[in-house]
């Protein structure tokens, strides 16, 4: 029993230990992330869907 509370308490404390990393490397990475998205064309977020698909068929 001992052994589990000892194990639980390590994977708790390892997941907290990865997570601090993990908001570490991404504030680093931020300005590279908003360039990355700042070169994309803007057609690569507009639109959503197929309007198209949406209207009826003429005719029926």
């Amino acid at each position: 029993m001992a052994s589990t509370v000892v194990a639980v308490g390590l994977t708790i404390a390892a997941a907290g230990f990865a997570g601090r990393y993990v908001l570490q490397a991404m504030k680093h990475m931020e300005p590279q992330v908003k360039q990355v998205f700042q070169s994309l064309p803007k057609s690569a977020f507009s639109g959503g869907y197929y309007r198209g698909a949406l209207l009826p068929i003429k005719g029926k």
